[in-house]
Protein backbone atom coordinates (compact mmCIF):
# COMPACT_ATOMS: atom_id res chain seq x y z
CA UNK A 1 0.00 0.00 0.00
CA UNK A 2 2.99 2.33 0.46
CA UNK A 3 3.40 2.82 -3.28
CA UNK A 4 -0.10 4.36 -3.40
CA UNK A 5 0.34 6.77 -0.47
CA UNK A 6 0.39 9.83 -2.71
CA UNK A 7 -3.01 8.76 -4.09
CA UNK A 8 -4.55 7.92 -0.70
CA UNK A 9 -6.66 10.91 0.45
CA UNK A 10 -5.85 10.08 4.10
CA UNK A 11 -2.12 10.45 3.46
CA UNK A 12 -0.17 13.65 4.06
CA UNK A 13 1.43 13.00 0.66
CA UNK A 14 -1.95 13.29 -1.10
CA UNK A 15 -2.40 16.25 -3.44
CA UNK A 16 -5.55 17.05 -5.38
CA UNK A 17 -3.48 17.85 -8.46
CA UNK A 18 -2.38 14.20 -8.67
CA UNK A 19 -5.64 12.58 -7.57
CA UNK A 20 -6.76 10.21 -10.36
CA UNK A 21 -10.44 10.82 -9.68
CA UNK A 22 -10.05 14.58 -9.57
CA UNK A 23 -8.15 14.43 -12.86
CA UNK A 24 -10.85 12.20 -14.42
CA UNK A 25 -13.56 14.61 -13.25
CA UNK A 26 -11.60 17.60 -14.54
CA UNK A 27 -11.01 16.02 -17.97
CA UNK A 28 -14.67 14.96 -18.15
CA UNK A 29 -15.82 18.47 -17.23
CA UNK A 30 -13.60 20.13 -19.85
CA UNK A 31 -14.56 17.61 -22.56
CA UNK A 32 -18.28 18.02 -21.94
CA UNK A 33 -18.05 21.80 -21.63
CA UNK A 34 -16.55 21.90 -25.10
CA UNK A 35 -19.06 19.32 -26.35
CA UNK A 36 -21.97 21.41 -25.06
CA UNK A 37 -20.78 24.37 -27.15
CA UNK A 38 -20.77 22.24 -30.32
CA UNK A 39 -24.08 20.49 -29.61
CA UNK A 40 -26.05 23.56 -28.54
CA UNK A 41 -25.40 25.16 -31.93
CA UNK A 42 -27.53 22.31 -33.34
CA UNK A 43 -30.31 22.32 -30.75
CA UNK A 44 -28.95 19.36 -28.81
CA UNK A 45 -27.17 18.80 -25.53
CA UNK A 46 -24.77 16.17 -24.21
CA UNK A 47 -27.54 14.13 -22.53
CA UNK A 48 -29.48 13.93 -25.78
CA UNK A 49 -26.32 13.02 -27.66
CA UNK A 50 -25.45 10.32 -25.15
CA UNK A 51 -28.96 8.87 -25.37
CA UNK A 52 -28.73 8.80 -29.16
CA UNK A 53 -25.32 7.09 -29.04
CA UNK A 54 -26.77 4.40 -26.75
CA UNK A 55 -29.75 3.95 -29.05
CA UNK A 56 -27.43 3.66 -32.06
CA UNK A 57 -26.28 0.30 -30.63
CA UNK A 58 -29.28 -0.81 -28.52
CA UNK A 59 -32.75 -0.67 -30.06
CA UNK A 60 -35.29 -0.99 -28.77
CA UNK A 61 -33.97 -0.02 -25.38
CA UNK A 62 -35.99 -0.09 -22.19
CA UNK A 63 -36.05 3.25 -20.42
CA UNK A 64 -34.35 1.79 -17.32
CA UNK A 65 -31.57 0.23 -19.40
CA UNK A 66 -31.19 3.46 -21.34
CA UNK A 67 -30.72 5.36 -18.09
CA UNK A 68 -28.09 2.87 -16.92
CA UNK A 69 -26.14 2.89 -20.19
CA UNK A 70 -26.38 6.66 -20.64
CA UNK A 71 -25.26 7.23 -17.03
CA UNK A 72 -28.24 9.47 -16.40
CA UNK A 73 -30.81 9.12 -13.61
CA UNK A 74 -34.05 7.43 -14.66
CA UNK A 75 -36.39 10.41 -14.03
CA UNK A 76 -34.06 12.68 -15.98
CA UNK A 77 -33.91 10.23 -18.89
CA UNK A 78 -37.72 10.12 -18.93
CA UNK A 79 -37.89 13.91 -19.27
CA UNK A 80 -35.19 14.00 -21.94
CA UNK A 81 -36.80 11.17 -23.92
CA UNK A 82 -40.15 12.93 -23.70
CA UNK A 83 -38.57 16.11 -25.08
CA UNK A 84 -36.74 14.14 -27.78
CA UNK A 85 -40.07 12.54 -28.70
CA UNK A 86 -41.62 16.00 -29.08
CA UNK A 87 -38.74 16.89 -31.40
CA UNK A 88 -39.31 13.70 -33.41
CA UNK A 89 -35.90 12.24 -32.50
CA UNK A 90 -37.19 9.11 -30.74
CA UNK A 91 -40.28 6.96 -30.60
CA UNK A 92 -41.55 5.28 -27.46
CA UNK A 93 -43.89 2.34 -27.02
CA UNK A 94 -45.00 -0.02 -24.33
CA UNK A 95 -42.65 -2.99 -24.19
CA UNK A 96 -44.07 -6.13 -25.74
CA UNK A 97 -42.19 -8.21 -23.15
CA UNK A 98 -43.22 -6.21 -20.08
CA UNK A 99 -46.26 -3.95 -20.18
CA UNK A 100 -44.84 -1.89 -17.29
CA UNK A 101 -41.74 -0.96 -19.30
CA UNK A 102 -41.28 1.60 -22.06
CA UNK A 103 -39.13 0.85 -25.10
CA UNK A 104 -37.31 3.67 -26.86
CA UNK A 105 -36.18 3.70 -30.48
CA UNK A 106 -34.32 6.36 -32.38
CA UNK A 107 -36.34 7.76 -35.28
CA UNK A 108 -34.94 8.49 -38.74
CA UNK A 109 -34.73 12.17 -37.72
CA UNK A 110 -32.80 11.19 -34.59
CA UNK A 111 -30.40 9.09 -36.64
CA UNK A 112 -29.92 11.96 -39.08
CA UNK A 113 -29.16 14.34 -36.21
CA UNK A 114 -26.71 11.87 -34.67
CA UNK A 115 -25.03 11.45 -38.06
CA UNK A 116 -24.71 15.25 -38.27
CA UNK A 117 -23.43 15.71 -34.71
CA UNK A 118 -20.92 12.87 -34.53
CA UNK A 119 -18.42 14.35 -37.02
CA UNK A 120 -18.76 17.69 -35.22
CA UNK A 121 -17.84 16.27 -31.79
CA UNK A 122 -15.19 13.87 -33.13
CA UNK A 123 -12.49 16.59 -33.24
CA UNK A 124 -12.96 17.05 -29.48
CA UNK A 125 -11.91 13.45 -28.94
CA UNK A 126 -8.93 13.91 -31.26
CA UNK A 127 -7.89 17.04 -29.36
CA UNK A 128 -8.44 15.42 -25.96
CA UNK A 129 -6.25 12.43 -26.85
CA UNK A 130 -3.54 14.38 -28.69
CA UNK A 131 -0.12 13.08 -27.68
CA UNK A 132 -1.39 9.63 -26.67
CA UNK A 133 -0.36 6.64 -28.71
CA UNK A 134 -2.87 3.95 -29.63
CA UNK A 135 -1.30 1.65 -27.01
CA UNK A 136 -1.47 4.34 -24.32
CA UNK A 137 -5.12 4.97 -25.11
CA UNK A 138 -5.85 1.23 -25.00
CA UNK A 139 -4.13 0.94 -21.59
CA UNK A 140 -6.06 3.99 -20.34
CA UNK A 141 -9.39 2.47 -21.44
CA UNK A 142 -8.45 -0.88 -19.86
CA UNK A 143 -7.51 0.89 -16.62
CA UNK A 144 -10.81 2.77 -16.53
CA UNK A 145 -12.68 -0.49 -17.17
CA UNK A 146 -10.91 -2.12 -14.21
CA UNK A 147 -11.66 0.85 -11.95
CA UNK A 148 -15.29 0.90 -13.08
CA UNK A 149 -15.64 -2.82 -12.45
CA UNK A 150 -14.02 -2.49 -9.02
CA UNK A 151 -16.48 0.25 -8.08
CA UNK A 152 -19.47 -1.62 -9.51
CA UNK A 153 -18.55 -4.76 -7.58
CA UNK A 154 -16.77 -3.67 -4.41
CA UNK A 155 -15.29 -6.50 -2.42
CA UNK A 156 -16.03 -6.89 1.24
CA UNK A 157 -13.82 -4.52 3.22
CA UNK A 158 -12.79 -7.43 5.48
CA UNK A 159 -11.69 -9.70 2.64
CA UNK A 160 -8.03 -9.73 1.66
CA UNK A 161 -6.94 -7.96 -1.53
CA UNK A 162 -6.33 -10.03 -4.58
Amino acid sequence: MTRNRMFDPTSEAFRLATSPFYLIAHADYMYHRNMDAVLSAHGANKAMYRIMTVLRDHQPCRMTDLADMALIKRPTVSRIVERMGELGLVDTAQSEEDSRATDVRMSAAGRALLDTLTPLVAPLFVEATRGLSHDELQRFVATLQIIGSNLAHPRDKDSPPG
